[in-house]
C-alpha cells in the first residue's frame, strides 16, 4: 500500500466519529431548538389568523404589525 492510500485511510478513520455524531444529533434535537420553532409556528398561526381573507392595507398592514409585536413576534407582510 502508497503512503497516498494510508493517508486516505487514515482521514477516512479519523472522520468516522465526527460522521457518528451528525447522525446522532439529528435523533435528538435541542430542546431550547424545539421551543424556538414552536414559538416561529405560532407566530406564523397569529399571522395568518390576522391576515384571514382580507385585502392587506397599509392601515391594516401597521395593525397587523403592532399585534405581533406586542405578541413578541415580528411580522413578515407581504408588499
Amino acid at each position: 500500500m502508497n503512503a497516498r492510500k494510508l493517508g486516505i485511510i487514515c482521514a477516512l478513520l479519523a472522520a468516522t466519529p465526527n460522521l457518528f455524531g451528525c447522525g446522532t444529533s439529528r435523533q435528538a434535537p435541542d430542546p431550547q431548538f424545539q421551543k424556538q420553532a414552536e414559538r416561529a409556528q405560532e407566530c406564523r398561526e397569529l399571522q395568518n389568523k390576522l391576515l384571514g381573507y382580507q385585502l392587506l392595507t397599509p392601515e391594516r398592514a401597521e395593525e397587523i404589525a403592532k399585534i405581533m409585536d406586542q405578541s413578541g413576534c415580528s411580522p413578515r407582510l407581504p408588499n
